[in-house]
């Protein structure tokens, strides 16, 4: 498989390595996100005609999972609302001990994107590295460093009302603390027990609510596509973020496991090639040639939970 090196979505992957970077350790985006294990399962979500890599895993999860098998701690946010003051106030308080992750933020809200009108919905995670009495200083992993967000903007963003992916609002990482040094193998190892777990989570989260998951998910996904159910918002999605992003994370796992996993490492790298696949006939609106590769998509998912949970 040729290695790729360029742009991707990665934003709470990016946000997090800049975090580890103000403690003097450097670890890839590209391993953070693996680690994170957002890049597993699926979900159909029926409002939105799609299936949402990944099942109900949420990436401010992903967050504190890559931290816990990498081996560090970091000091999160308590519940918050918003009377007086608290989500500030405790921003205010962890940016005095260095910089923050925070997220999910609703990007609509994002006023220095110059395309934020067009985001609302979407999440996204920065890295906040100072506050005065008007401005949150960011570096925005998606392209901005060294943007600034007014408080009133920060706050309706982080208040993600629209975002269906999280645990709970105003979210914070900071502090981050190495509590020990795994090595190579023993955080495969983890990672390989983290990546069963999620789908046996998932699997049973979906017995429990009713909800379709996995390649059952992405079978009716190409169904919907095959006879053009599809929302604007999914089309748009499908052509601008979810199969570029599938490409670029079932990559990386290819490429973290291939010493160690290689039946898994095989099968990411043929699920990656076939994500590319995806996104080039939904570029083109060959709405027939994405459901066949959705289905190919369905059967490789097959293959992948089998070998996880065998």
């Amino acid at each position: 498989m040729v290695s790729y090196i360029g742009n991707g979505a990665y934003c709470y992957a990016n946000s997090t390595a800049m975090l580890l970077e103000s403690i003097g350790e450097r670890i890839s985006p590209s391993v953070i996100e693996v680690l994170t294990g957002v890049g597993f399962g699926a979900v159909w979500e029926e409002s939105q005609q799609a299936a949402w890599f990944n099942g109900d895993h949420t990436p401010d999860a992903g967050i504190d999972n890559a931290l816990k098998l990498l081996g560090f701690t970091a000091v999160g946010s308590p519940p918050l609302s918003e009377e007086d003051g608290a989500p500030l106030a405790a921003l205010r308080e962890a940016l005095s001990q260095g910089p923050v992750v925070i997220g999910p933020l609703d990007m609509g809200m994002l006023t220095y994107n110059p395309n934020h009108s067009y985001l609302g919905g979407c999440d996204h995670y920065v890295l906040a590295h100072r506050m005065d009495d008007q401005f949150i200083y960011i570096h925005d992993p998606g392209g901005y460093p060294h943007v600034k967000l007014s408080h009133a903007s920060l706050i309706e963003a982080w208040k993600a009302e629209n975002i269906q992916w999280k645990r709970r609002p105003y979210r914070m990482w900071a502090q981050p603390t190495r509590i020990n040094h795994p090595s190579l193998q023993e955080i495969r190892e983890q990672a390989m027990k983290y990546y069963r777990n999620l789908y046996s989570r998932t699997i049973e989260w979906a017995a429990r609510n009713g909800r379709i998951v996995n390649a059952a998910a992405i079978r009716v996904f190409a169904d919907a596509v095959s006879k053009g159910d599809m929302t604007p918002d999914s089309i748009g999605n499908m052509k601008h973020f979810l199969f570029q992003l599938g490409a670029r994370r079932a990559m990386d796992t290819a490429d973290f496991l291939k010493d160690f996993a290689p039946a898994l490492s095989e099968l990411k790298a043929r699920q990656a090639v076939v994500f590319g696949e995806c996104h080039t006939h939904a570029a083109h609106e060959d709405w027939s040639m994405l459901s066949q590769a959705l289905n190919r998509l369905a059967a490789i998912e097959e293959e992948i939970v089998e070998e996880l949970l065998r």
